[in-house]
């Protein structure tokens, strides 16, 4: 009866974890193409922003106030924007990290448990890789929308300092466009860095144990 047991309950426990890889594999899908879909939403911002201010530009006929305040509003609002696009793309990765490790852990296992003469396995095993990787493609969409924030950012000093009478803004420019960039980017390693080494629920939920 014991045994029955036993065996009635490994079954099930298989079942339940057969029905969780595939739903994990589903969710990985789903932030994987949800990464894509925000770096798309940035480009369609930037885009639409820069054909305006392009537009603006030949309204006016020449840099005016009035040009300038329009660029400095638009421009503000690309940053704003795209900040937050990249922390949701930051978010997004980390989710991305945890339901990839979920299913190498339960490949792992039933790897190990189901199928253990089966020694060809092709596919990944590895439950507590890091959430940065260095050629990663989630990692080029990172620095990019870091990059085209920190340009906008510079375009909205530009503006401010032309309407503050500055009649050499470049240097200012470059600083925040600089700082803007690596701020981003060592904020964005910063997180993934502290926040990948933690479990689920103490990164997401902030719970404590």
């Amino acid at each position: 009866m014991t045994e029955r047991s036993n065996g009635h309950s490994e079954g099930m426990s298989n079942l339940f974890l057969h029905k969780e890889y595939e739903l994990c594999f589903g969710q990985l899908r789903f932030y994987d193409e949800r990464q894509t879909n925000l770096l798309k939403y940035l480009f369609t911002l930037t885009s639409a922003v820069s054909a305006a201010q392009f537009a603006l530009y030949k309204v006016f006929d020449s840099p005016t106030h009035d040009f300038f305040l329009c660029l400095a509003f638009l421009s503000t609002v690309v940053v704003t924007g795209s900040l937050l696009i990249f922390l949701s793309m930051l978010q997004n990765r980390l989710y991305f990290v945890y339901m990839a490790r979920q299913i190498n852990a339960i490949r792992g296992h039933l790897l190990k448990h189901e199928a253990p003469m089966f020694k060809e396995n092709q596919l990944y095993t590895k439950a507590d890789f890091s959430a940065i990787k260095p050629f990663s493609v989630h990692t080029y969409k990172l620095v990019g929308a870091a990059f085209i924030t920190a340009l906008f950012a510079g375009s909205s000093t530009y503006a401010f300092s032309q309407l503050g009478g500055n009649s050499s803004p470049w240097c200012a420019v470059g600083i925040v466009s600089l700082c803007a960039f690596l701020g981003l980017a060592i904020g964005g390693y910063y997180y993934l860095k502290t926040q990948g080494t933690k479990s689920a629920d103490q990164a997401i939920h902030h719970e404590n144990k």
